[in-house]
């Protein structure tokens, strides 16, 4: 599927660092998204969760010191697709999780695009 796909879409973002926030919100906003956040701690994004209408959602796995799962489960309880980013790769996520995906930083941002309409097509 092609990012166009991506275009309306509202993505989460979960991101503490603040360069990586706005290189990826950037990206988005070029891609046609509407950005939810950046939220850099776990508390405020999953109250987004509560009152916005999310379509995708893009994860760091550490935020502020906190693993991010807590938002990862509240997703998939929705049944709304997500892509972690992170520095440490698959081995960052739980094994109990074989289909959570991790797109590995630094990554380049046709690829985060790729995987993110590809996360929508699969949903």
């Amino acid at each position: 599927m092609s990012p166009s796909c991506l275009v309306g879409k509202r993505v989460l973002l979960v991101e503490d660092e603040m360069l990586v926030a706005m290189l990826v919100e950037e990206l988005l906003a070029e891609l046609g998204c509407i950005v939810l956040g950046p939220y850099g701690r776990v508390a405020p994004a999953l109250a987004a969760i509560e009152t916005e209408l999310v379509d995708v959602a893009v994860l760091d796995v550490n935020i502020a010191g906190e693993k991010v799962f807590p938002v990862a489960h509240a997703l998939e309880r929705r049944g709304v697709p997500f892509l972690f980013v992170t520095g440490y790769g698959e081995s960052a996520l739980p094994r109990d999780r074989p289909n959570w995906e991790a797109c590995v930083k630094p990554f380049h941002m046709h690829e985060l695009a790729e995987r993110l309409a590809s996360k929508l097509e699969m949903a």
